[in-house]
């Protein structure tokens, strides 16, 4: 008799190294390393258990699927802010084409179970994200070493909720399309403080960061925004300060005001 196939819905965390098919043998033999080595030691300072996980290697870089006891709220704080610590040491002294770069896509969705891994919508989603244009787009134009992109059901049901550490506007919304796939994801740049690069890809941009979680804005405010003239840069003010005789101010604060 057939067996049925083990169904759940599991957080499923994808990595993928930037530039690995450009690179000769040897990098891409210490990309084959580092990854791993680096994603240990990441889950192991913030506490996750990556002997618990069921990874699959895909060369430069995994697709794992994570224990139904992994809590979210310590996945998007602790294991990304360990995972972009790490890259920065790795990274240190590295030539800008010897630097180890990395996107990174957090799903939680389907995952069903066969004698050879899993499959089902989840993990495809969890891929389709990770090879998105919209995410490459991210990390090439932001300079970054990580780019992490959550989709809708960790960004609502964690980050919007307030059960992590990372704010709302510490993401971007971005509508990914990849093939079949058209579904709005929230990008995160460490380091920035936010998920913007200060550069927009015409076609991506969904929204603003802090807006409905739905990220689905009035068409026509869209379409004004991104037609929109961008701001004229103020000119560098002039400040000249003029003192008439003594001045005894010690803990006295001077700022500037633009009109």
């Amino acid at each position: 008799m057939t067996q049925t196939p083990e169904f759940g819905r599991r957080l499923i965390v994808t990595v993928d190294a930037k530039g690995y098919g450009s690179s000769d043998e040897p990098s891409q033999r210490e990309i084959q390393e580092a990854i791993p080595a680096l994603l240990d030691r990441s889950a192991d300072h913030s506490g996750l258990h990556r002997q618990d996980w069921d990874i699959s290697s895909t060369g430069d870089g995994e697709i794992a699927v994570l224990p139904m006891t992994t809590e979210e709220p310590r996945l998007l704080d602790d294991y990304v802010r360990e995972v972009s610590y790490g890259l920065r040491r790795h990274n240190h002294n590295r030539t800008e084409t010897g630097r180890l770069r990395l996107r990174m896509a957090i799903h939680h969705g389907s995952a069903v179970s066969s004698p050879s891994g899993y499959y089902g919508n989840g993990i495809v989603t969890a891929s389709r994200v990770l090879d998105s244009d919209a995410l490459r787009g991210v990390l090439s134009d932001s300079g970054a070493d990580l780019v992490v992109a959550v989709t809708a059901p960790v960004y609502q049901d964690v980050v919007a909720q307030g059960h992590a550490r990372l704010r709302p506007e510490d993401f971007r919304l971005v509508s990914v399309r990849n093939k079949e796939f058209d579904e709005p994801v929230w990008v995160h740049v460490p380091g920035t403080g936010s998920g913007t690069t200060g550069t927009r890809t015409p076609g991506t941009f969904a929204g603003d960061p802090g807006q409905d979680p739905t990220g689905q804005p009035d068409g026509e405010k869209a379409a004004a925004r991104d037609t929109a003239p961008e701001p004229a840069q103020r000119a560098t003010p002039a400040v000249r300060n003029e003192f008439h005789g003594s001045v005894d101010a010690p803990n006295g604060v001077f700022g500037v005001r633009y009109y």
